[in-house]
């Protein structure tokens, strides 16, 4: 196949030229060629297929760190296909899914029954991240190591396994596997309110009528968030400490959608002040776009975990954003139905689609002037490759995979969720503006379509 007329996204630069693919690998990029050039790559075409770009740009292909691809007992909010269609189409072309399903994948049996689930399932390709299994059995976690797992996720909020994860034990089990086995340890922050202080917020709603997304931001506040960071790192530097671990035998922790500004400066300083730590995190779409003041038909809409914070947390992440000081983006796309989401908010669960807004969202600010192209795709596409080893991903190289994403500037249009093919067709950021447009998006060298090709990326 051959890519031609096209401005690719080279080491921080746009460059007129072509690139010829073969066997699912980008086997040339030639900038600005010449008719003998061009007539040359036709001859190497095996396939004989070409598409004309038009001018337009084409980038790596995303990598998404964090989704909920539902399906295994969830069919009804998402499944497989629908979920990695959405992204697909939206120019995201490798996912990590967590492992809350039902029931959650905390075994091996489980695991290997939603890897194979997956299976001619998939339009991209899916990397798993499991549950831990009861009681952190060891000889358990090594079987679900071997089926090739990316990493293993925690929950302190609603444990999948019974574990107390506010128990430092428990956390510094943890740690010894996965300075042991250098596999990621990925955690949801966020320390439990007391029964107590939960019981007088509710209080205090009923008296003060608290909007739902501000008692919701109130339920689950940045300082628990901060108090389950902090907790971490704690741990973190006691195992290095009391065990005398070298840099390479650190764990590998990565923190999931930080969302305030007190925590978020806990990682930041901690990274800072000692850099070879093996701790990373990532920021969603929504906590650098949204707060809880947005108005919404359906406020469950913007019903999230961690919550949509006050303005101040947003405008601060959307900040560090352009100075660059983000490394990671995850949607945490997690879809649920209209009907749930109707319900009363106590009833209604946390969660919406991400995959379909997030690219034309943070495209659009490229397009504005308000973030470099090169810093989206370091966030999107490069870091999430580099941070979690996988290889020749994330970068448009000769001898990477030819996952690919063609995009376009368009008249500006209205984001409708009418049109997503994720089966949850609402989002809190329904009619945003935009002006890009998804053109084509390429896996290993095959337009994306409605025959899945995806495959399932192990450790």
């Amino acid at each position: 196949m051959i890519l031609k007329n096209a401005k690719i996204y080279v080491d921080g630069l746009l460059r007129d030229g072509v690139i010829l693919i073969d066997n699912k690998i980008i086997k040339k990029i030639t900038y600005k060629p010449k008719k003998e050039v061009l007539k040359e790559l036709s001859e190497q075409n095996a396939d004989n297929e070409e598409f004309d770009c038009e001018n337009k740009i084409i980038l790596p292909g995303i990598i998404d760190i964090h989704s909920h691809l539902r399906d295994m007992g969830q069919s009804e909010k998402e499944t497989f296909l629908t979920g990695t269609k959405a992204a697909g189409f939206s120019g995201i072309t490798t996912v990590f899914n967590m492992p809350n399903t039902k029931p959650p994948a905390i075994t091996s049996d489980q695991v290997k029954k939603w890897m194979d689930k997956a299976k001619d399932n998939i339009h991209v390709n899916v990397g798993f991240i499991a549950g831990v299994p009861k009681a952190i059995d060891y000889d358990e976690i090594m079987k679900i190591i071997d089926l090739g797992v990316i990493g293993f996720k925690i929950y302190p909020l609603s444990s999948l396994n019974e574990v107390d994860w506010t128990d430092y034990l428990n956390i510094q089990k943890l740690f010894h596997i996965s300075s042991r086995f250098q596999i990621p340890i990925f955690i949801h922050p966020d320390w439990p309110l007391s029964p107590d202080k939960r019981d007088k917020i509710l209080q205090e709603y009923t008296l003060e009528n608290y909007d739902t997304l501000e008692l919701h931001n109130k339920l689950y506040p940045c300082h628990m968030e901060a108090q389950y960071v902090n907790f971490i790192l704690e741990n973190y530097y006691k195992i290095i400490a009391d065990n005398n671990l070298k840099k390479e035998e650190y764990p590998i922790v990565h923190f999931c959608h930080i969302s305030c500004v007190e925590s978020y400066t806990l990682i930041k300083k901690a990274v800072k002040q000692y850099n070879q730590l093996k701790i990373t995190f990532e920021i969603t779409p929504h906590h650098l776009l949204l707060s809880n003041k947005i108005s919404l038909h359906n406020e469950n809409y913007g019903k999230v975990l961690p919550p949509l914070r006050d303005d101040e947390h947003p405008q601060f992440f959307y900040n560090e954003l352009q100075e660059g000081n983000i490394e990671l983006i995850g949607t945490d796309h997690a879809p649920h139905t209209i009907m749930e989401k109707s319900k009363p908010y106590h009833d209604a669960p946390s969660g919406f689609p991400g995959f379909e807004t997030y690219p034309l969202l943070l495209l659009d600010k490229v397009c504005q002037y308000e973030l470099s192209l090169e810093n989206f795709v370091t966030i999107a596409s490069e870091n999430p490759a580099k941070r979690f080893n996988l290889k020749n991903k994330g970068s448009i190289k000769e001898g990477y995979d030819a996952d690919l994403l063609i995009v376009d500037k368009v008249p500006v249009y209205e984001i409708n969720p009418q049109t997503f093919k994720t089966k949850a067709n609402y989002s809190p950021f329904e009619g945003f503006k935009t002006s890009i447009q998804i053109w084509k998006v390429f896996l290993g060298g095959s337009e994306i379509s409605s025959q899945p090709k995806g495959r399932i990326i192990k450790k």
